[in-house]
């Protein structure tokens, strides 16, 4: 059995049989790689991306000053690393206002506390928008990799060719190549990049924090994609995750509705034995 979490009132209550370790890292695990990518791009000489962070309730507010783009600049985890406070949203709408950026989400996770959490978010200014689907995967039981996808696990000398690719098939500015690149190499991080013969089409990214897997970054460029690129990426992570003692692999996108009735992402975790946790409500302001 999992780790049980620390048990708090939710704001929404979690879906019928969902462990609240599960739903505990399906956040933070999110959260602390986040402050780390910060962290990471931070440390580049001169820090070209503005990337900061702050911790508010527990919960990460991360930031790119060198755009004002809402993806970048967002709190993870608030209720759920600890009860948030009105004291919190405000000290987040600060760190946000001080930095002279618009754009930022606050993410509401089901089992978040306390109830008026959505009720400050809201006085704060911010507005309800998409949500987002967090998924997790038990790591007992994996499917095969295909044999005939040449994926490689990467150093820091590929550092340029992983950033060009997230920035154009994620179709993301200039400055997010470089906050994409910062980690490779980095302690704890592990990246890939997948092959057609010996160019670099497809890319993903994991984060290792005690015995779960955060995966992210999965991208694969606009001509090569319905051929696979991404499940193959998906379960040789799952792979590695399990073979480097983890239990749990956790990770997120939009979620499919009126407006977005299919999305690959969430199909291709689905197809990996990914289960869904819950969609998690995001506010957004700018």
């Amino acid at each position: 059995m999992l780790d049980e979490a620390p048990a708090f009132e939710p704001v929404q209550r979690l879906p019928d049989g969902l462990d609240r370790d599960v739903a505990w890292w399906c956040e933070m695990g999110e959260a602390r790689a986040v402050a780390d990518a910060c962290a990471a791009a931070a440390g580049v000489p001169g820090n070209p991306t503005g990337a900061t962070t702050a911790t508010v309730g527990g919960a990460v507010v991360s930031a790119l000053t060198v755009i004002d783009f809402g993806y970048f600049n967002r709190v993870i985890g608030l209720g759920i690393a600890a009860p948030a406070t009105r004291a919190d949203v405000a000290a987040a709408v600060a760190f946000y206002d001080g930095l002279g950026l618009q754009q930022a989400a606050i993410h509401v996770a089901n089992g978040a506390a306390p109830d008026q959490l959505p009720d400050w978010v809201a006085e704060a200014g911010f507005v309800l928008g998409g949500r987002w689907v967090k998924m997790w995967h038990d790591l007992r039981r994996i499917d095969a990799v295909s044999a005939d996808r040449r994926i490689e696990r990467i150093g820091a000398e590929d550092r340029e060719a992983y950033g060009d690719i997230v920035m154009a098939a994620f179709e993301m500015p200039e400055p997010v190549r470089d906050f994409a690149a910062a980690t490779v190499g980095r302690t704890g991080w592990v990246h890939y990049l997948g092959y057609e013969g010996d160019t670099p089409v497809a890319a993903g990214a994991m984060r290792v924090d005690e015995d779960v897997a955060w995966l992210g970054y999965g991208a694969t460029l606009e001509g090569h994609r319905g051929r696979g690129w991404q499940t193959s990426m998906f379960l040789r992570r799952l792979h590695d995750a399990r073979d480097r003692g983890c239990r749990l692999a956790v990770t997120e996108t939009g979620e499919e509705n009126d407006k977005n009735p299919v999305n690959p992402s969430y199909r291709n975790m689905v197809r990996t034995g990914f289960r869904l946790a819950y969609a998690r409500r995001n506010w957004y302001r700018g």
